[in-house]
């Protein structure tokens, strides 16, 4: 699993964050609160273009779209961005009942963090989408990280039209109590991005519910891979994934699927109810450790 590599990823999660500052505040348009600095569909930008490093940017309760976007370029992508944070370092965090909602106004990726420290907590990303299913402008995504860190905390993706979280280049990415259902590809890492992913749900996907290429690495702990129909977990070239206190299940048409060299181990998890629980081609290799529990008749192997 390199474990170099991942220790200094880890390494450096555990001391990033936003540091204190200021807290700005955004309310959406029809808001009589007094205290918002910012209003309307564009005031999460606006927000975040006055931010210094170490502020937070706090989001009232209410329903927020894409009136206008920022683009920021990846290789030879271009990310459509309804809220870009690129070189900063700061906090956005929801209140109960906000809502970054794409499925009216601009087609785009609700948030893209590029070369930036974020923290992103308690919000509901809803519905965002593409005008062009195939082409090199990246819209339809949740959360997109590019060459940055993201600490995402309670945070609900949902009915996205292509990938609910992903990291590109020298990605890291800590996730905890997140939600990713109804959508697209649950997770997408490639390059060398890093994923840690605690105590959430990937369900009802209508593609892999996590699928990492190149050299990126994913650590699950204690998560729910449920009902998703491109596989659950899919690592291809060099990628790596650690799963454990895990319940991959009712995944089609493999719960865990490893191709090239890549590497899938699992221990002390759940292998329920998959159309087929493990699969590989091509050298790549799943590799069930102890404590892993299987439909009776289902081949027990540890490796």
């Amino acid at each position: 699993m390199r474990a170099h590599r991942v220790l200094a990823a880890l390494a450096i999660l555990a001391i990033c964050g936003a540091a204190s500052g200021r807290t700005l505040t955004v309310c959406p348009a029809e808001s009589r609160q007094q205290d918002c600095e910012f209003r309307g569909d564009r005031a999460i930008q606006a927000a975040v273009d006055a931010a210094a490093n170490g502020d937070e940017i706090r989001i009232r309760a209410g329903r927020y779209a894409p009136e206008a976007h920022r683009d920021v370029r990846f290789e030879e992508i271009t990310v459509r961005a309804y809220v870009l944070v690129d070189g900063k370092d700061l906090a956005i965090v929801g209140e109960p009942g906000a809502v970054l909602d794409g499925t009216t106004k601009l087609p785009t990726t609700a948030i893209a963090v590029h070369r930036a420290n974020v923290r992103i907590a308690d919000l509901e990303i809803t519905g965002f989408r593409y005008a062009v299913q195939e082409d090199d402008t990246y819209e339809g995504h949740g959360i997109f990280v590019i060459d940055g860190t993201a600490r995402i905390d309670g945070v609900t993706i949902r009915k996205f039209q292509k990938m609910g979280l992903t990291g590109r280049g020298r990605s890291l990415i800590d996730a905890s109590r997140l939600q990713i259902l109804d959508g697209h590809v649950g997770i997408w890492l490639r390059e060398s991005s890093y994923l840690r992913l605690r105590d959430s749900t990937i369900r009802g996907n209508d593609s892999s519910a996590i699928a990492a290429y190149v050299n990126a690495a994913a650590h699950l702990f204690d998560c729910v891979i449920e009902g998703n129909l491109d596989d659950g977990l899919y690592t291809d070239h060099q990628a790596t994934m650690y799963v454990t206190g895990s319940r991959i299940l009712r995944n089609k048409p493999i719960g865990l699927n490893a191709v090239g060299q890549s590497r899938i181990r699992v221990e002390h998890s759940a292998l329920r109810e998959n159309a087929q629980d493990t699969g590989s081609k091509d050298g790549g290799r799943v590799l069930i450790g102890p404590g892993v529990e299987r439909a009776a008749g289902a081949p027990a192997r540890t490796e």
